[in-house]
């Protein structure tokens, strides 16, 4: 079965070609990155706009590598939530148009669930229950997912933390996007330097970061001086950097064991991009084998926005017996497990 996905959430377009749900025979990607760069974050109608000028040569791109031609797709995968309304419209029309040419099912997929599906390409899905981590620039949920239902446990109050990861970047003088860079810059850095109060929650499994990015703040403004303003040393944005990170991830790795262990579930499954954090990974899989958990982290090519994540949940839910209609429509706010 040739499944095609289609990815167009925010600021990437992506379409790829899955033969029988494992095997990717292409994952073309084009991110409108270099253009959000100057203004610190994504703009919607700069990522809506690329979306629409690449969307024809993403597809053709995509069944070019893949060696097939439209007439061999036996089914189309579309994101159709969350993200920014312009660029998820893109998709899904070309979607549906596709479709109907060639009088084939179409599946409207929500990416959140996807980013989990990305690590079951060429990997069988857990038997039993599993405790899933969302980690992304826009979202951090901890979900449960048993006999394909999904519960969700928690999810961040305020900023997620690839969010946050990006406005300390700013407040640090970086660039953005700010994860990758921070990332690298702890590396060198005390993680001990500096100690951040743990946020308060009524929810057990619910996220907080905009307190310790305030933190960040003042404690930039206490380096720099006020009457005389001086450049923030280098060893300081270091340690920073570290400090913030392993804050973070800790709190990360906490509740995602926590929620293991709540519901017996043997097996965590972590998606988004933040998942290809080297800290994140490194001490998700330590504190993991300590309650003998199996951690389940997508290849860092499958971490991103891509069309192979969304044609992998779409082929598992039309294996359930989904198929979406022609008045499918694109939904900005849509929650997993919706």
């Amino acid at each position: 079965m040739i499944t095609l996905g289609i990815e167009t959430s925010c600021d990437e377009t992506s379409c790829a070609v899955l033969e029988n749900g494992f095997r990717i025979r292409s994952n073309v990607i084009s991110s409108s990155l270099l253009r959000h760069r100057p203004f610190g974050g994504v703009v919607p109608e700069i990522a809506s706009r690329h979306c629409l000028e690449q969307i024809d040569f993403v597809f053709r791109a995509a069944l070019r590598k893949a060696r097939v031609t439209r007439k061999d797709l036996d089914l189309i995968s579309v994101t159709y939530g969350p993200g920014l309304a312009g660029s998820l419209l893109v998709g899904l029309s070309f979607a549906k148009a596709l479709a109907y040419e060639l009088k084939i099912p179409f599946v409207g997929v929500n990416h959140l669930e996807a980013h989990l599906s990305a690590n079951f390409i060429g990997r069988p899905v857990p038997e039993g229950p599993f405790i899933g981590l969302i980690v992304s620039g826009g979202h951090t949920e901890l979900t449960c997912h048993r006999k394909g239902s999904i519960e969700v446990l928690g999810s961040t109050v305020d900023d997620a933390v690839g969010e946050c990861y990006d406005k300390v970047a700013k407040l640090l003088g970086f660039g953005y996007p700010g994860g990758p860079i921070l990332d690298r810059l702890a590396q060198k850095g005390n993680s001990k330097a500096f100690r951040f109060t743990r946020p308060k929650q009524s929810g057990r499994f619910d996220f907080s970061f905009s307190g310790i990015k305030t933190a960040v703040l003042h404690l930039v403004k206490e380096n720099v001086g006020v009457r005389s303003p001086r450049p923030l040393h280098r060893r300081f944005l270091l340690n920073l950097s570290a400090s913030f990170q392993e804050t973070v991830v800790r709190w990360l790795v906490e509740k995602s064991i926590d929620a293991c262990r709540m519901k017996k579930a043997k097996d965590l499954v972590a998606g988004g991009g933040v998942s290809a954090n080297s800290r994140l990974r490194a001490l998700l899989t330590e504190e993991a084998a300590l309650y003998k958990i199996n951690v389940h982290f997508p290849p860092l090519s499958l971490v991103l926005d891509n069309g192979a994540m969304i044609a992998r949940r779409g082929f598992e839910q039309f294996k359930q017996g989904r198929r979406s209609g022609w008045n499918l429509s694109a939904r900005p706010g849509l929650r997993i497990g919706e």
